[in-house]
């Protein structure tokens, strides 16, 4: 078994496609995205609700599994029209952090402020759950570097 898993449910599902290709092509090329991808603990799901498409990314002791669909028990759901989900992938790293003062990183941070990209789960209000909170954040984050393809 690799480090990603393409479940039978998702073999139809364009964006899992997508989203599998992008994580085999940057696991195989880069060391650092490998370290990120296996120090993931979070369950994300992914939805473009003008394509009507939805995929979960199950991350599991250095393991990831795509299914079609939002699963039980997701934790974090990136929610985006199917163009914006590309571009989460173009923004430059710098630091190891999103690079938010170029082209890309204006754009992403404008889709979030008009709507166009929403996050639900990543932090729990009231702050009970602190480290949790705090894992998602990090995850997110690494989540960004291994999917990320600009330089």
């Amino acid at each position: 078994m690799g480090l990603i898993t393409l479940d039978e449910t998702a073999q139809d599902n364009g964006l899992a496609l997508m989203l599998h290709g992008l994580f085999e092509e940057n696991l195989a090329a880069y060391q650092a995205k490998r370290e990120d991808f296996a120090a993931i603990r979070t369950r994300f799901a992914l939805v473009a609700p003008d394509a009507e498409v939805q995929v979960s990314l199950w991350f599991d002791d250095g393991h990831c599994t795509v299914y079609d669909g939002v699963r039980n028990g997701t934790e974090v759901t990136i929610t985006a029209d199917s163009g914006k989900i590309p571009e989460l992938s173009q923004v430059r790293l710098r630091f190891g952090l999103p690079w938010l003062l170029d082209d890309a990183g204006k754009g992403l941070v404008l889709s979030f402020v008009q709507g166009q990209i929403a996050v639900e789960g990543l932090i729990d209000l009231p702050w009970v759950h602190v480290g949790d909170t705090l894992r998602r954040l990090y995850d997110l984050l690494r989540l960004t570097r291994v999917l990320s393809v600009a330089d």
